[in-house]
């Protein structure tokens, strides 16, 4: 084609439409004219990268415009058409003048493409978008484990179907679990028996759950090691790396941007790694293995499976309890023993008879529901309510608490707690190393901030070690507040009256505790 301009316009718009013009056209006629062609398969490989705010595009532009050389002016009349992004597709619009702005365009994507993770970010966004499509699938997941030595072994090897919120689980001898979102049972070939389990809430249905991961690579620091073949499909692999952690690695299948393989960390002599050495996405699943029946020769074993419920009535018939509705009625209701679970989706509300003292985990932080302590740990909030305590989970946890506890208030993690009249100075490399320790499997009291201050005050008293029982007990201390990021331990008996403490490797539920202060 004669045209360089028309032939750039055509290309764009059979890259638009998800053709593959060199295939159609051939190779450019000049090299300027593969250089631009170039330019805009990289441009359009990227995937709505993320920058620093929306006006950042247009600061950069103008910066490497007012870099270049002033061109001549133009003549009147004459223009050039450039192309823009917008919504993944180009765009075509005319500016002047045709050099700077072709120049600009280029500078721009070459600060863009040496921009810290762009691409990183790109093969995780696309593995976010692809598994917020994943509908269902089908597969072999593979478990095996190695020690330090480098001796490996199969620990596992299951079949699984996974269909929204349905899904079966096939052991190798045999053992068949299903959960067809109204009822949950589990075949046991050997025994021949069909179990009926409890259905909600649910736990985790294996170690390799494909939405976490895709989530804990986006929210952690990552970068693309290189290419592999995993299983006999092509894979990028990603290292993991979180804050203050070990990292681990994740296989993500370059044709359908989904992880198939995940390899954790070598903890306690032990690496476990997580393969599905058979995938199908989004493919057709027999409704029938979804499909609650009873063997020929099989028994029924019953365990408190709970039953489907069309009313607060019939729940608080079974159960016992007088539920606490929110607002806003459940798609679900499950009725047990002592128990009703509300599920709404995207969220599920258990509430169950309060029984005992009601201990907050104690990594948890703390907020106020209900006049009394909000246990907030990972995404799971529970707290006590007219004799009842309630327990939320999901997306919209909160929201949902909100409709049953009028006073709820969930911690400020940007709230300044530490105020200590003697400031603790902490070594970060030994934090460092406690929280690999804590990532290990070892040393677990660090995630816990009433023993790190109780071993604090007992080294006061005593610095030559801890010998036996701690001179001030556990009982001396209580936990009066948590954010998150910052806790407060106060201690009724010794020379410490208060113990301030910091998350200063990592501030999540997985981040040690470090005293940063205290109050004689």
């Amino acid at each position: 084609m004669n045209n360089p301009e028309s032939r750039l316009s055509e290309y764009i718009d059979e890259l638009n439409a998800e053709q593959e013009p060199e295939k159609h056209r051939g190779a450019a006629d000049t090299p300027e004219l593969e250089k631009l062609l170039t330019t805009v398969r990289a441009v359009r490989s990227l995937r709505e990268p993320e920058l620093p705010d929306p006006g950042y595009p247009q600061r950069l532009a103008k910066a490497a415009a007012q870099s270049l050389h002033q061109p001549a002016a133009p003549k009147p009349g004459f223009g050039s058409r450039v192309y823009e992004m917008v919504a993944g597709r180009f765009r075509r619009r005319w500016v002047l003048p045709p050099v700077a702005a072709l120049v600009a365009g280029l500078l721009l994507f070459a600060v863009l493409t040496s921009w810290n993770g762009l691409f990183n970010r790109d093969v995780v966004y696309a593995m976010e978008k692809a598994v917020s499509k994943l509908s269902n699938y089908h597969g072999v997941l593979e478990m095996r484990s190695k020690n330090a030595a480098g001796e490996e072994w199969l620990i596992r090897r299951v079949e699984l179907w996974s269909d929204g919120e349905k899904y079966a689980v096939r052991q190798d001898d045999g053992t068949l679990t299903v959960n067809n979102g109204e009822r949950k049972w589990q075949v046991r070939a050997q025994s021949k028996e069909v179990a009926l389990l409890p259905l909600a809430p649910d736990p985790a249905r294996n170690g390799f759950d494909l939405r976490d991961e895709a989530k804990l690579a986006n929210q952690y620091p990552h970068t693309v090691v290189g290419p592999d073949i995993i299983a006999g499909r092509e894979t990028l692999k990603l290292e993991i790396s979180p804050p203050g952690g070990l990292a681990y690695y994740l296989w993500v299948d370059t044709e359908t941007n989904l992880p198939i393989q995940l390899q954790t960390a070598m903890q306690n002599s032990l690496q476990t790694t997580y393969t599905f050495v058979n995938f199908a996405p989004n493919t057709l699943i027999d409704p029938i293995i979804f499909t609650y029946q009873t063997p020929e020769g099989y028994k029924v074993v019953e365990k408190d499976p709970g039953q489907l419920v069309a009313t607060v009535e019939e729940a608080a018939a079974i159960s016992g309890l007088t539920p606490l509705l929110p607002k806003e009625a459940p798609a679900r209701i499950f009725a047990f023993k002592d128990r009703i679970v509300f599920d709404y989706g995207d969220a599920t509300i258990v509430e169950a008879a309060a029984r005992g003292p009601f201990n907050p985990a104690p990594n948890a932080a703390l907020g106020t529901a209900a006049g009394g302590p909000l246990e907030v740990w990972w995404e799971r909030l529970r707290w006590r309510q007219e004799g009842l305590e309630i327990q939320a989970e999901g997306a919209r946890r909160a929201e949902l608490a909100r409709q049953i506890a009028a006073d709820f208030a969930l911690p400020d993690s940007g709230k300044k707690l530490v105020k200590a009249q003697v400031q603790v100075p902490v070594d970060m490399e030994i934090a460092g190393a406690n929280q690999q320790q804590v990532d290990r499997g070892s040393s677990p009291w660090h995630l816990d901030p009433l023993q790190v201050a109780l071993t604090f005050v007992n080294l006061k008293v005593s610095p030559e070690g801890i010998v036996g029982e701690p001179k001030i007990p556990m009982s001396y201390y209580k936990l009066a507040a948590n954010n998150g990021a910052e806790a407060v331990v106060e201690v009724s008996g010794g020379p410490v009256k208060k113990v301030y403490l910091q998350r200063l490797v990592r501030q999540d539920e997985t981040g040690i505790w470090s005293v940063v202060g205290y109050d004689q």
